[in-house]
C-alpha cells in the first residue's frame, strides 16, 4: 500500500527556496519518480535556472492555471499522476495566496487539510513552500497547522504545530448567515431553479461581472440548487449578497444532516455519482462554504467583484 507525504517548507528569499526546492526535486528524479511543480512564474524561473538540464524532465503549471481556481490543483495533481500508473510523483505546490481574497484564503485552508486525507494512499510526495519573507503570519499559520512534516536544511522532521484534518475541516465548516438586506428567493420546487439561474445572471449583469464568470456561477448555482432539492430538505432558498471583495449565492435548505466535508472535493467517476455538484461547483467558483447548522444546510458560492 502506498502513502503520500504532505511537508511544508517556510523559505526566506529567492535563494533558500531554489536550494532547498531544486535539492527535493534532484533527489526525486535521481530515484525515477516524476516531477511536477505548480508555482508562481518567478518560483518557477528560479528552479529551472537552479536545475539546470535536470528542468527538461520536470512538468512546470504556473499558479495561475493550475489554481485557476484553487480547486483544479487537485485534478491537475490527478490527472499528472494518472499518465504515469506505478511511478511515484514529486510534487510542488504554492500560489500566490497573498492575492487571495479572505473567503478565497479560508478555503485554501481546507484544500491543505483535505490533501492529508484525499491523497493518503496515493504514490504522492507533495511539499509546499511557504514565503516565510513576505507572507503574513495568519498566511504561514496555514502551512504550520496542515502539514505534518518541515524540511529545514535538506532534512525533515516532524511538525509539531500538525492539527488533525478531519478537526480542522470541522471547524472550518461554520455556518455564516445571509444578511439581512440580502436578495432572497423560494426555489422549493424543480421549475424555480431556471428562475434562479436567470435572476443570478440579471444580477451579476447589474454589477457589470464577466459575464464568463457570471455563467459560471449560474451553472453552479443549478448544481447546488438541484442538490439540495434532491438530497435536502424543504423549502430550498437562494440568498444573493455581496461580502467584501466577493459576490455570494448563498443555498440554504432546512437539511440538518452534517455532510461529510471530503464529499466533492474529487471528481466522481460518474457525472451522476453523489458530490459532483460540488465538485463543479468548486470548479467554477472562486471559494465554496459547506455547513450545517439547526438551520439547516447552507453552502456558500463565491466569485470576486474584482480582478485578481
Amino acid at each position: 500500500m502506498t502513502t503520500a507525504t504532505h511537508s511544508t517548507l517556510f523559505y526566506d528569499g529567492p535563494r533558500q527556496y531554489a536550494d532547498e526546492v531544486g535539492g527535493v526535486l534532484r533527489d526525486a528524479l535521481l530515484r525515477g519518480h516524476r516531477g511536477l511543480v505548480m508555482a508562481p512564474a518567478r518560483r518557477v524561473d528560479a528552479l529551472r535556472s537552479a536545475l539546470g538540464r535536470d528542468a527538461d524532465e520536470v512538468t512546470f503549471v504556473e499558479d495561475t492555471v493550475a489554481y485557476a481556481p484553487q480547486w483544479n490543483v487537485y485534478r491537475v495533481l490527478l490527472d499528472f499522476a494518472a499518465k504515469a500508473k506505478g511511478v511515484r510523483t514529486c510534487a510542488i505546490a504554492e500560489q500566490t495566496l497573498s492575492a487571495r481574497t479572505p473567503a478565497e484564503v479560508l478555503d485554501y485552508q481546507r484544500l491543505e487539510a483535505a490533501i492529508n486525507l484525499v491523497f493518503a494512499d496515493h504514490d504522492v510526495d507533495l511539499l509546499c513552500p511557504y514565503d516565510a519573507g513576505t507572507l503574513p503570519s495568519h498566511l504561514l499559520d496555514i502551512g504550520r497547522h496542515t502539514h505534518d512534516a518541515l524540511r529545514t536544511g535538506g532534512a525533515m522532521s516532524q511538525n509539531a504545530g500538525y492539527d488533525e484534518p478531519m478537526a480542522m475541516l470541522a471547524g472550518l465548516s461554520a455556518v455564516v448567515a445571509a444578511p439581512r438586506d440580502s436578495i432572497t428567493v423560494d426555489c422549493s420546487s424543480p421549475a424555480d431553479v431556471s428562475t434562479a439561474r436567470r435572476m443570478v445572471r440579471d444580477l451579476g449583469a447589474d454589477l457589470r461581472l464577466d459575464p464568463d464568470v457570471v455563467a459560471d456561477m449560474a451553472l453552479a448555482v443549478t448544481e447546488v440548487l438541484t442538490n439540495a432539492l434532491l438530497h435536502g430538505g424543504p423549502p430550498a432558498m437562494l440568498h444573493i449578497y455581496e461580502s467584501g471583495p466577493t459576490w455570494v449565492c448563498h443555498v440554504q435548505d432546512s437539511g440538518r444532516d452534517a455532510l461529510d466535508p471530503l464529499v466533492g472535493l474529487l471528481p466522481p467517476a460518474m457525472p451522476s455519482d453523489h458530490g459532483y455538484g460540488l465538485w463543479l461547483a468548486r470548479q467554477l467558483c472562486s471559494a465554496v462554504d459547506v455547513g450545517t447548522d439547526d438551520s439547516g444546510t447552507h453552502v456558500r458560492l463565491h466569485i470576486r467583484t474584482t480582478a485578481a
